[in-house]
């Protein structure tokens, strides 16, 4: 349907039409002159017809074409539109899709780039159609952020859209989705008078690949939408392949020895073989070919590669893949690899008396001698210190892990003068990484302290009957652990879970100097030691190597590793809420039929025919 601006149209088809009529009414009729008349009367009735003023109009093809053209100009000065299929929308959402896989290049042209331009195009046609909708511009990667709210301005609109950066993260369109059903939530609620809750629903635009939806549908209250690929139908099956997952791990009897795993996976149409290498400041340290094998039925390959290098000191390990595919940010990902010093341990003990098997299984996992000591020796240069039947009066700053011992601030009488009779553990936390295969099911021990429990601030990690027996309070940095039985009262001395125990301790007590690496991702908030306490940044947007103030580590890795963006899987006309008008069959063919301004196709059309007109003007008065 068209629509037309009455009076401005009314107006210029009259004043228009009138000035044509006079001007033909007034006009002296040209006949071509032929020098070869002769006859003067046909010359004296030519002179006469010339002289009267007012004449009957001729109904020419000049005539015709004057008022055609004075009717189309008329028509542009209307401003017509083409009626869009959107619907009329009191409330438009255009949501951007800026996750990694939009970076993807077709043709050179990214997909983020392609969905600007239909973005603005739309944005064009909204304006254009005669409506005065207000248009929220929401930009979505790993969390949705508005950068345009309740706008009717189309410039600002446009400038917005236009300075819309891509990012390196995974995309959650759903969140954007939520993100409006909170903010027409919160209009309905509004107590504003100038809002009017009967009005339509809202309409919501999504230029996005569709990568991170699983369905075809998205449910949405009060609103209705669909999403528009960015990339066209005989493009969407595009070859890409990626890292997405990292790892390192140092040896525990060779610390110098370390192993990278790396995992590849390949989009359904991707490239069968690339080359992937292990750099360290830029040099090359090795470097391996990598192929995928063909399986049946499969959508996604993926393959995976171990690296063994010797490094004698913490590093920052990248690992790059050399293939020439339509993403390129997730073929390279970062790894820290942490310095292979072993572990300082110090066991206090009475009278530095401790339990030799202590001490043994201590200098296996540390990889290093122990340092044992009596309660009244300063403790310094320790990574770890273990309280045996020991209960300290200040805690060091360090981690700790205590047999028989309390905390500081605990009262004395709980330490007990005469041990407990002998018992078992009737639960425990089977989830926590502590305890992990610890058998704690088939210890029995003869308590000798009693422990804190939550409320003075310590998460419980087991019980028997009596109470806690085994708790972890968290206090600065460090993170102190407490059971409250020795070892020499216990037969746990005897048992492999012993170890698993210290083991599992050590990794969370002190994490990185396992010898596991440290892999960092644009999707989370990264977390980093610095000197007396810690700091959080993130989430990144853009992967790469960087330069952190103030951390313990001054530089680290970030990379996309996300098997579904690596994919670059497009979903077209996906529909959300109740969808549009609920005949939409393809939102790509929505986006062409938008409201179209057709002023600019008249006035063209009047142009050809004044062109016409003035051709067949010449042609009539040539001196024959």
């Amino acid at each position: 349907m068209i629509f037309l601006a009455p009076i401005a149209g009314l107006i210029a088809a009259t004043v228009g039409g009138t000035a044509v009529l006079i001007l033909y009414m007034l006009r002296l009729r040209r006949r071509p002159v032929s020098v070869s008349s002769t006859m003067l009367w046909t010359r004296a009735i030519k002179d006469m017809e010339g002289n009267i003023p007012w004449q009957r109009i001729s109904p020419t093809v000049l005539l015709w074409l004057h008022l055609l053209i004075v009717a189309l100009i008329a028509m542009a000065i209307a401003r017509p539109v083409l009626d869009s299929s959107m619907g009329a929308a009191d409330r438009v959402y255009l949501v951007i899709d800026s996750s990694a896989s939009m970076n993807a290049r077709v043709e050179n042209q990214s997909g983020i780039e392609r969905a600007k331009e239909q973005a603005i195009e739309q944005v064009q046609s909204l304006f254009d159609s005669g409506q005065s909708p207000s248009v929220t511009l929401i930009v979505s990667a790993i969390e949705p952020r508005v950068i345009v709210s309740d706008s009717r301005e189309r410039g600002r609109l446009v400038a917005s859209i236009r300075a819309i950066d891509p990012t390196d993260q995974p995309g959650q369109i759903v969140d954007a989705i939520k993100l409006i059903e909170s903010i027409e939530d919160a209009r309905e609620s509004s107590t504003d008078e100038t809002i009017d809750a009967t009005s339509n629903d809202a309409m919501v635009w999504v230029f996005t690949d569709g990568g991170s939806i699983e369905t075809q549908t998205i449910a949405m209250r009060n609103g209705r939408g669909v999403t528009v690929s960015p990339i066209d139908e005989p493009l969407m099956n595009l070859s890409n392949v990626g890292i997405v997952a990292i790892s390192a791990l140092r040896d525990r009897a060779d610390p110098e020895m370390c192993r990278v795993f790396v995992k590849v996976n390949r989009s359904a149409e991707g490239p069968k073989a690339a080359v992937l290498r292990l750099l360290e400041n830029d040099r090359v340290i090795t470097s391996k070919a990598v192929s995928f094998e063909a399986q049946a039925e499969t959508t996604e390959l993926s393959t995976s590669e171990t690296f063994e290098i010797r490094l004698m000191q913490s590093a920052l390990i990248r690992v790059e893949l050399d293939v020439d595919d339509a993403l390129d940010i997730d073929d390279r990902a970062w790894v820290q690899v942490p310095d292979p010093r072993p572990i300082r341990v110090t066991i206090v003990a009475p009278d530095g008396d401790v339990d030799p098997i202590l001490v043994d299984v201590f200098e296996v996992i540390a990889r290093a001698p122990v340092r044992v000591q009596g309660p009244a020796d300063p403790i310094v240069d320790a990574d770890l210190v273990v309280f045996d039947r020991v209960s300290p009066t200040a805690l060091p700053v360090a981690p700790t892990i205590g047999f028989g011992s309390v905390f500081p601030d605990q009262s004395r009488s709980d330490i007990l003068e005469t041990r407990l009779n002998r018992t078992r553990m009737i639960s425990w936390d089977r989830s926590d990484p502590m305890l992990r295969d610890s058998g704690l099911g088939s210890v029995s021990y003869q308590r000798s302290v009693r422990l804190a429990d939550e409320s003075a601030g310590v998460r419980v990690l087991a019980r028997d009957a009596f109470g806690s027996t085994i708790v972890e309070r968290v206090q600065g940095n460090n993170r102190h652990v407490r059971v409250c039985f020795g070892l020499n009262d216990s037969n746990w001395v005897v048992q492999v879970g012993l170890p698993i125990f210290l083991v599992n301790a050590i990794e969370q007590l002190l994490p990185g100097t396992s010898g596991t690496g440290s892999v960092f991702t644009t999707s989370e908030v990264i977390q980093l030691e610095t000197n007396d306490s810690s700091m959080s940044i993130g989430p990144v947007e853009r992967a790469g190597d960087l330069e952190v103030s103030g951390a313990i580590v001054s530089r680290i890795g970030v990379s996309l590793l996300d098997a579904s963006e690596s994919a670059i899987a497009f979903k077209d006309d996906i529909v959300i809420g109740s969808g549009m008008n609920n005949t939409r069959s393809s939102a790509s063919a929505a986006l062409g039929n938008g409201s179209r301004d057709l002023w600019r196709w008249f006035t063209l059309v009047a142009i050809v025919l004044i062109a016409i007109e003035w051709f067949l003007y010449g042609k009539r008065v040539r001196i024959r």
